[in-house]
């Protein structure tokens, strides 16, 4: 399970860096976001930080505390099954997708990465 959530978020990251630069400054009306779409984003921002990959270090930092991605999921209350729901959604919507990353660069600058 850790593996497949893992390879998604990065896969996620690579598409989002990659929307964002191909995007650049085009003005497009994003959809508004709804609370699964910002506990996604949250969850997604977090991860990213806490395991490294939004980090300056080179190294890879561990889950704070020990958490783990289930206890990630319990953090922002969203299950793995709303997760994979909601990213299969994504797939099916660029559009949303590409605000649910933005939400995620936006929680990642405020967290200051």
């Amino acid at each position: 399970m850790g593996r497949r959530v893992a390879g998604m978020l990065f896969a996620g990251m690579v598409a989002m860096l990659s929307m964002l630069f191909m995007e650049g400054c085009t003005q497009q009306v994003q959809p508004k976001l709804g609370s699964d779409d910002k506990k996604f984003a949250a969850f997604y921002a977090d991860y990213l930080i806490l395991s490294g990959v939004a980090s300056d270090e080179s190294e890879t930092v561990s889950l704070v505390g020990g958490k783990d991605i289930d206890s990630l999921f319990e953090v922002h209350a969203l299950t793995l099954e709303r997760f994979n729901e909601l990213a299969d959604a994504y797939k099916e919507e660029p559009r949303l997708w590409r605000a649910v990353l933005l939400e995620v660069k936006n929680n990642l600058q405020e967290n200051g990465r």
